[in-house]
């Protein structure tokens, strides 16, 4: 089998196109990318050097069976009418004449191997028909003459499964005619045309049919010619007859073990030659009549190829040349890649609008209290604001470009957003309160009207509750050192938990700490001093990220 490796590296070359085409318009990073269309590219020049080592090993492994066809002119590789005849009685060989190429094919195991080498010499092209050649007077056992029939019907099923199409068929029937019947058998011709979907139900019809309009036509009185004409319309109603409950059941009945072949006409042809008792037609004569069939010897049968005439409905030139079916599957595969990147680009579009939305919409979601939050989700809408602006700049990749790009109005809503952030207020490292608004002297219980005092604690915590907050207390140097730092620890504990109620916080949330008189603001030698110093102090602590 002659292989066209020019075809195979040209379409796998552009399927490997397509896949590097498909893989740039997919929302990928750019080595995935890169390492998609290069695996791409590996796995069908991969496939198709495979493909040609099998073919040439297969082709060196063995002859051709058709050797003639390397002789054909190159003309009639396209736009020839090219038939597989089957049964041949002179072996397998090809003949081009009659304006149509036949190649000739003597047993069922030669079939699939005969059309194979023919495919390959018309570049992929199936054969436009095969003609099942069966001769009604031939001298066979009715078991060997219907596993024949079997045979090539799953020989024919073998060839379209391989071929993946449908192979119309042509019923060529010899029957016996006698010597006066020699020279109008043309007149016959092909005799029925049907369609390669009928049913054996049909076929039956059209052959009842067709033998009642024959036998409605009687012979001219003293016209001799007349008269062979009529005896051979009756013969050939006779072989209709027998066709119809004997050789079509073979070919048309039931789906097992082969489906049914697709039968496309039958043609009866008048032939000149023995007419054996023991012959399939024999059979059935003696059968229907009762009668004893006699072997004759009619004369000797010189037809060998078919005339193209009976092949009805069969045109050359029924397929586009190779070229232009290379072309054709090319310019296919370039508008399904452009479907596909047309689809693609859509898709992507609509996932980069979908994240923009979800980015500005979560931006929008959240308070300034959440500054942190804030932050974060504002880094993403100047990444966004870069990309976008990147696209201004450097123009829309491919893979969101073929007119579906519709992120332009997104970035200047974005540029806007990052522009109106302002940073809130700075919080204050601590807030004073002084002891003699909140405690009486020498005591840790919190006075009647101290909430007044703690506002500006309770103002902090509500612009940052996911801080923590440490409360220390602080005395002068009045006393006893140890009973002022038990003191001011006790007032630190007493706000903390005044805190902690009205807020609702978690008394996990606060520290206490009491110094005494170790952390003095003021000096404790005079009144003014001493008043600064007893203090309680409320320190907002940032949270620290968990690790």
């Amino acid at each position: 089998m002659r292989i066209h490796t020019h075809f195979f590296c040209l379409w796998a070359l552009s399927l490997a196109m397509l896949a590097w085409w498909l893989a740039q318009m997919a929302p990928w990073g750019a080595m995935v990318r890169l390492g998609a269309g290069l695996a791409a590219a590996a796995l069908w020049l991969g496939w198709a050097g495979w493909r040609m080592w099998r073919c040439r090993r297969d082709g060196a492994a063995r002859e051709l069976l058709l050797p003639g066809l390397l002789d054909l002119p190159q003309g009639w590789r396209d736009g020839r009418a090219t038939v597989v005849e089957l049964e041949s009685p002179r072996g397998a060989y090809v003949a081009a004449e009659d304006g149509m190429l036949r190649a000739m094919v003597p047993t069922p195991a030669l079939l699939e191997r005969a059309v194979a080498e023919l495919v390959a010499w018309r570049r992929g092209s199936p054969p436009d028909a095969l003609a099942l050649r069966l001769e009604a007077a031939a001298e066979c056992g009715e078991a060997a003459w219907l596993g024949r029939l079997q045979a090539w019907r799953q020989a024919i099923a073998d060839v379209e499964r391989r071929l993946a199409c449908r192979l119309p068929v042509y019923l060529l029937v010899g029957f016996p005619a006698p010597a006066r019947c020699s020279g109008i058998g043309g007149t016959l011709g092909v005799v029925l045309q049907g369609s390669s979907s009928a049913s054996l139900r049909q076929w039956r019809e059209w052959l009842d049919d067709w033998r009642s309009r024959t036998e409605l036509q009687p012979p001219v009185l003293g016209d001799e010619d007349a008269r062979a004409r009529f005896d051979l319309r009756l013969r050939a109603g006779a072989v209709g007859g027998w066709l119809g409950t004997q050789v079509l059941p073979a070919l048309l009945q039931g789906a097992t073990p082969a489906p049914a072949v697709g039968l496309q006409g039958i043609a009866l042809l008048p032939t000149q030659g023995r007419d054996a008792a023991l012959s399939p037609w024999g059979r059935c004569r003696q059968a229907l009549s009762g009668l004893t069939v006699r072997s004759l010897s009619i004369g000797k049968s010189e037809r060998e190829g078919v005339p193209r005439s009976w092949l009805f409905g069969l045109e050359p030139g029924g397929r586009l040349p190779a070229a232009w079916r290379l072309a054709l599957s090319l310019w296919l595969l370039a508008c399904l890649t452009a479907l596909a990147a047309f689809a693609a680009s859509a898709w992507s579009n609509r996932v980069l609008l979908e994240r923009l939305s979800a980015n500005v919409a979560h931006y929008r979601s959240l308070p300034m209290e959440r500054d942190v939050e804030r932050r974060e989700a504002l880094s993403v809408l100047e990444s966004d604001a870069r990309e976008l602006q990147s696209h201004a700049d450097l123009g829309v990749p491919l893979r969101l470009g073929f007119g579906f790009y519709r992120a332009q109005p997104w970035r200047e809503r974005i540029v806007r957003l990052i522009a109106d952030y302002r940073p809130p207020a700075a919080v204050p490292a601590s807030v004073l309160l002084d002891s003699l608004s909140l405690f009486d002297s020498g005591k840790a219980v919190l006075r009647v009207g101290a909430e007044m005092a703690l506002k500006p604690a309770l103002a902090a915590l509500a612009l940052y509750p996911e801080r923590n907050v440490l409360v220390a207390g602080h005395t002068d140097s009045v006393g006893q050192s140890e009973a002022n730092q038990r003191l001011s620890l006790e007032r630190a504990a007493a706000v903390r938990d005044w805190l902690a109620h009205a807020t609702g916080l978690p008394l996990t949330r606060f520290a206490i700490q009491g110094y005494g008189a170790t952390r003095p603001l003021a000096s404790n030698d005079d009144v003014e001093g001493r008043a600064r110093n007893r203090r309680v102090e409320i320190t907002l602590l940032p949270t620290l990220p968990v690790k």
